[in-house]
């Protein structure tokens, strides 16, 4: 950092380095086809259960992840430190998958309920 003027030299190579050491890390979670456009229009702010896009969001900041909408392959992705995708994103996974099945109309407590 240049004192006198606040400017980064951006193209030093220990920024670079850096960089390239942090996007290493980043890692994207293909959930596979869920209808990723009507997914997510089909979530609401909140829900009876308080869970929603506030509570998505409030996940996604907590654990450092982003949960993408890929509208041109109708994908969910997850992406984030790969650690973290492995071990501490299950919450958001099954409020993803909550609003799939709701999506697909399939209600899996009633389908469980009426199979037997």
């Amino acid at each position: 950092t240049d004192t006198d003027t606040g400017n980064c030299d951006l193209d030093g190579p220990k920024w670079g380095k850096n960089v390239f050491q942090v996007l290493k890390k980043i890692k994207v979670d293909d959930l596979g086809h869920m209808s990723a456009t009507e997914l997510q229009s089909s979530i609401p702010t909140n829900d009876a259960e308080g869970r929603g896009v506030a509570d998505m969001n409030s996940l996604e900041k907590k654990l450092s992840v982003k949960v993408v909408f890929d509208r041109e392959t109708d994908h969910v992705l997850l992406v984030g430190d790969e650690k973290k995708l492995e071990k501490k994103v299950f919450d958001i996974r099954n409020m993803l998958s909550h609003y799939h099945w709701r999506l697909s109309g399939t209600d899996v407590t009633f389908e469980k309920a009426t199979s037997s």
